[in-house]
């Protein structure tokens, strides 16, 4: 014996410590570091009345009252209250049966997820629910118990807040509790449960690796009539780590709770099995150091002893007394003698001894000045988080059965020479994970089309993500990091970021954040970002709001009882479109929620039942729900890509001799043949373009195409030179071209294209040029081009630049015409634009774009143009009048909307322009313009615009541009 007292004071105040710093966070019932009893009984009922007897329970003890209630999804309230009444904690056992394995048998486990949710959801307290799977057929293995760990959990806590999760009996097998928290099931057990079995010692140590921390239980250790309360074998699972022992009373005719109520009292508080301080002892002797260094010790009599003696190593013990384990009754034991420590020899001792012993305080000892500072709080777990989301979540979806909202879907497209935006809007009917969505109105450029009838348009979207973040799935296919907490919308968050495990092929998934409401643990925001895509969708991210409704869906509190719903998805995805990069701003929002309606299912039949355009959200995506040859809606598994548009207008400017009519048909297939690719023919008068393009080119993420465009009219080419126009050097010019393209995203919100143009260019003499004037050579010019751009929240920036080579170019102008040089023949563009368009209610905008413009060897063909097909357009200003080596500009417009009849469109354009040879020198051009877009009769649109130049070489000129559109409906 001879240890040092003091060292094993310190190392007893140093282990309550650490039982108090892994106890004290808890925000439920904490049993770690506890000594705590419960009883199994057939029938909590006649075990209710006899615990409210005397002795009563103390207020910081717990008696747990154990039995096993049929999941059938009938309430548990009455019984939990009868026990919480009587001062005891109830304890309810259920059983699932599911097969094995889980994956095929999900019905049955949804069945019995529901039965288990309605049975918690009846119990409002504190309670344990001890879930355990006996499976009817099949085998326990542990990647299946793990998921129904996790789902049972989750129904658990979202039901009954103030409910503690138990599972168990578990296999006492450490190799097989290893495999089961590595499918990361600490976080959803409170508590693991245990059998008392021999082998439980080493599954007990084991959990105090795999969980550390977290209370075990052992159910049950038989009590039979004959024999005493087994307070002993409370003491030895104590011993062996257990927090909760479990006595099986299910054999007994009539229990009495009093001796459990007994050792509630006597083993309550926070309790640590300090072997060094357990006695020694002719039988059994474990000793508890309780916080205040008191001991409590257990200790079992030696077979035909009458009398126990012990012995204790600390001679600073005092004031035994002996407290009888059945009746209460407390005396002190005078048998007390210190030769070298402390002996306590109690005469006709009971079969088990419950003793009480005496410290004096550390500061009653000399020498010891010891000082122990405990911190509190400490930052909760990232698995515990998204447990008690997954718990608020599953607890709403068994509230919701279904709502009828109005849906608002706008799409908001960017390209480089201008937005337009199109709106759906109508009734949409949620139930479980999809919902029906009809097409009541429908605005294009915020003007309402004005048949009833909607256009079916092809839909481009996103490919859906089969695996979505937080969820509870058989396998890990995320991974969770808690970056800490922050302030969003008003509520205090907590912030999560997931990733993917792994990216399977021909799959997709999320990356992002998610905020999680402190309070509630409901979601405030999530931003995600799809990865993994292919196809025509080069990124998609996703952005939800959520906000608390009631059932009327008016605005209410945040609070677990109201429904917690995304008013509004915004976001951005970008589509690769016949060879263009095309940004799109999507935002959704939800309006007018009814939640649980009585008239759902007859509203919805109604909307079935007509003639409208509808959409249902199925596996795949969005899609057509079309009248089948019974008059009932189906799925419309295969839709024709292929639109007809009949095309008609005018456009001019001072360029053309005459305003030059375009009328002709456009024809679009984005997914031509079955194959993927996208065609594009436009033939429209006096202009003929042609794309195709493969967005997916053999399966990669890389997309390719071509193109071919030709204006088949000459244009008036002049020159402004040192602040007028040179009639003399008016020439007549045509061009045509052919291109090829690459590209791939990089990453979620970059994607680079390299282009090879070749284009051929042939030029005649105009009214005015003069007769000794040389006409440039009819040239091919080959060119090589390489961009960035950045789209991200509807911002746009480009880089790009290309290097261009003539197959033949020779002196043209005038004799002495010093603008031509051999160098000519190859020249370099580089250029940076920045735009954004900011979207307002009712449809009115605003958008902003500045550029820079550059150039090495360029000369008057090659220079930047500002025309209706210039590099950088301005208002009113006709092609070929102003040819630029450097150019820096502005441009604002805005468009608001009339009566949803017109959108009508503001612009102003700013560049100034600068030339060596031609006199330019931070030249300002500007100019201003109006149009509009407006629906006419026989589902016509109608679009136009009116430039006018207000500054600069060409102020005074204007241009024209309108054109007609008509739909050729698809059946």
């Amino acid at each position: 014996m001879g240890r040092d007292v003091n060292s094993s004071r310190l190392e007893t105040c140093v282990a309550i410590v650490c039982v108090l710093i892994v106890c004290g966070v808890s925000e439920a019932m904490s049993l770690a570091g506890r000594v705590t009893a419960g009883v199994r009984v057939n029938d909590p009922g006649p075990v209710a009345g006899r615990l409210a007897a005397d002795p009563e329970i103390g207020e910081d003890d717990l008696v747990l009252v154990v039995w096993e209630a049929a999941l059938d999804g009938r309430p548990l309230g009455d019984s939990a209250d009868q026990i919480r009444g009587a001062g005891g904690v109830p304890w309810v056992h259920v059983v699932f049966t599911t097969p094995a394995p889980l994956i095929e048998n999900i019905g049955g486990l949804e069945l019995e997820l529901a039965r288990l949710a309605a049975m918690a959801g009846s119990v409002d307290g504190e309670v344990f629910i001890q879930v355990e799977w006996r499976p009817e057929t099949g085998s326990l293995t542990a990647a299946d118990l793990a998921y129904l760990i996790k789902r049972a959990a989750v129904v658990v806590t979202g039901a009954a807040s103030r409910a503690e999760f138990a599972v168990g009996p578990l296999p006492a097998d450490p190799a097989f509790l290893e495999w089961l928290y590595v499918e990361e099931v600490a976080a959803y057990v409170d508590v693991p449960v245990l059998a008392p079995t021999d082998e439980a010692v080493a599954a007990i140590e084991a959990l105090a690796t795999l969980d550390p921390g977290k209370p075990v239980a052992v159910d049950a250790v038989m009590w039979s009539e004959a024999a005493v309360f087994p307070v002993a074998e409370i003491a030895a699972w104590a011993a062996s780590g257990a927090s909760i022992t479990i006595i099986d009373a299910r054999s007994i005719d009539t229990v009495d709770p009093g001796p459990l109520k007994i050792a509630a009292g006597e083993l309550s508080g926070e309790l640590v099995h300090d072997p060094a301080a357990d006695p020694e002892s002719a039988g059994e002797a474990w000793a508890f150091v309780r916080e205040d260094l008191d001991l409590r010790v257990v200790a079992t009599r030696a077979p035909g002893e009458r009398r126990l003696r012990l012995v204790f190593d600390d001679r600073f013990l005092r004031s035994p007394e002996l407290v009888d384990a059945v009746s209460g009754e407390v005396r002190a034991v005078t048998g007390v003698a210190r030769d070298g420590g402390f002996v306590v020899v109690v005469n006709d001792a009971p079969e088990v001894a419950l003793l009480r012993l005496q410290r004096p305080s550390i500061d009653e000892i000399d020498g010891f000045d010891e000082e122990i500072e405990i911190a509190g709080g400490r930052q909760m777990p990232v698995e515990e988080i998204l447990r008690r989301l997954q718990a608020f979540e599953d607890d709403q979806a068994r509230r919701l059965e279904h709502y009828q909202a109005t849906r608002t879907m706008n799409l908001r497209f960017q390209g480089r020479q201008g937005s337009i935006d199109a709106t759906y809007a109508g009734e949409v009917f949620f139930r479980g994970e999809s919902f029906d969505w009809v097409w009541s109105e429908f605005f294009i450029a915020g003007v309402k089309w004005r048949s009833r009838k909607m256009p079916k348009v092809p839909l481009i979207q996103p490919e859906k993500v089969g695996s979505l973040p937080v969820e509870i799935r058989m396998e890990k296919d995320y991974e969770y990091r808690l970056r800490g907490a922050d302030e969003i919308d008003g509520r205090d968050c907590w912030i999560v970021d997931f990733k993917p495990v792994d990216v399977p092929p021909g799959a997709s998934r999320f990356q992002g954040t998610v905020w999680v409401d402190r309070e509630i643990y409901a979601r405030v925001r999530t931003r995600a970002v799809q990865v993994g895509l292919e196809g025509d969708v080069l990124s998609n991210e996703e952005i939800y709001h959520f906000s608390p409704v009631d059932e009327a869906g008016q605005p209410a509190p945040w609070a677990t009882s109201s429904f917690v719903l995304p008013l509004t998805i915004s976001g951005q995805q970008v589509f690769s479109i016949l060879n263009a990069t095309v940004p799109v701003e999507v935002e959704n929002r939800l309006t007018d929620i009814r939640i649980n309606g009585p008239d759902w299912d007859a509203n919805r039949q109604v909307a079935l039942d007509s003639d409208a355009t509808m959409l249902r959200d199925t596996d795949q995506g969005l899609r057509y729900l079309e009248a089948g040859a019974d008059g009932e809606r189906v799925v419309e598994t295969e839709f024709d890509s292929s639109r007809l548009f009949l095309a008609g207008g005018v456009l001019w400017d001072e360029s053309f001799d005459y305003p030059i009519p375009a009328v002709g048909v456009d024809y679009i297939d984005l997914d031509f043949k079955d194959t993927g690719a996208q065609l594009n023919l436009l033939f429209a008068g006096v202009y003929t373009a042609a794309n195709i393009s493969d967005p997916d080119l053999f399966g990669s993420r890389w997309n390719a195409g071509a193109s071919l465009n030709g204006l088949f009219i000459k244009t008036n080419d002049e020159l402004y030179r040192d602040g007028e126009v040179v009639p003399e050097e008016t020439i007549r010019r045509r061009t045509g071209s052919l291109n090829a393209f690459i590209g791939r995203p990089l990453g979620s919100f970059l994607s680079l294209e390299l282009a090879y143009r070749l284009r051929h260019e042939d030029f005649d003499d105009a009214d005015d040029t003069a007769d000794g004037f040389i006409l440039p050579q009819d040239t091919f010019t080959h060119g090589i081009e390489a961009s960035v751009d950045f789209n991200r929240a509807g911002f746009r920036l480009a880089v790009g630049g290309g290097t261009y080579s003539r197959s033949d170019w020779e002196y043209w102008g005038l004799p002495g015409n010093s603008e031509y040089t051999d160098d000519q023949k190859e020249y370099q563009r580089w250029q940076v634009t920045f735009a954004k368009t900011w979207w307002f209610e009712r449809f009115h905008k605003i958008g902003v774009s500045i550029e820079h413009l550059d150039s090495r060897n360029t000369d008057r063909f090659s220079g930047y143009d500002f025309g209706l097909f210039g590099d950088s357009t301005v208002a009113g200003y006709p092609t070929g009048l102003v040819r630029a080596e450097e150019v820096n500009g502005a441009h604002l417009s805005g468009g608001i909307n009339v009566m949803e009849l017109i959108r009508l469109n503001v612009g102003i354009d700013a560049v100034w322009a600068s030339n060596q040879a031609t006199g330019l020198d931070n030249e300002l051009l500007a100019g201003i313009g109006a149009g509009g877009t407006l629906t006419l009769p026989w589902q016509l649109l109608l679009n136009f615009d009116v430039g006018y130049a207000i500054a600069g070489p060409g102020e005074g000129s204007f241009a024209v541009r309108a054109f007609v559109l008509k739909l050729f409906p698809k059946s």
